[in-house]
């Protein structure tokens, strides 16, 4: 039971990782002068921030639930749905600058 909870931290922190590598690089690329490239990389970001610590929390809840023998419940509902609810939300910013982007350029 304890590898099964490693593993979803760890299926947790590869897709955060993928999030904030992505922003990283859109940063890193973009022009310092063009704020709108700036911007549309630091969308990401918080995103990707909220699910390292979503994983981190659920990790040790589940952890220290596991070590005390605990009844649970170990499921959460309420952190995923959120979460997909930001990452849509940050998508959807993300093209509406790009679309704004383009309309200005």
């Amino acid at each position: 039971v304890f590898f099964a909870n490693e593993r979803t931290f760890l299926a947790w922190m590869h897709i955060s990782i993928i999030l904030a590598g992505a922003s990283i690089a859109i940063l890193a690329f973009s022009e310092y002068e063009n704020m709108g490239k700036q911007i549309y990389g630091l969308v990401m970001l918080p995103v990707a921030i909220a699910f390292i610590v979503y994983a981190m929390y659920q990790y040790t809840r589940r952890a220290y639930m596991i070590r005390n023998k605990l009844p649970g419940p170990y499921e959460d509902t309420v952190g995923p749905t959120v979460l997909g609810i930001m990452l849509m939300i940050s998508i959807t910013a993300q093209f509406a600058i790009k679309l704004m982007s383009m309309r200005n350029a």
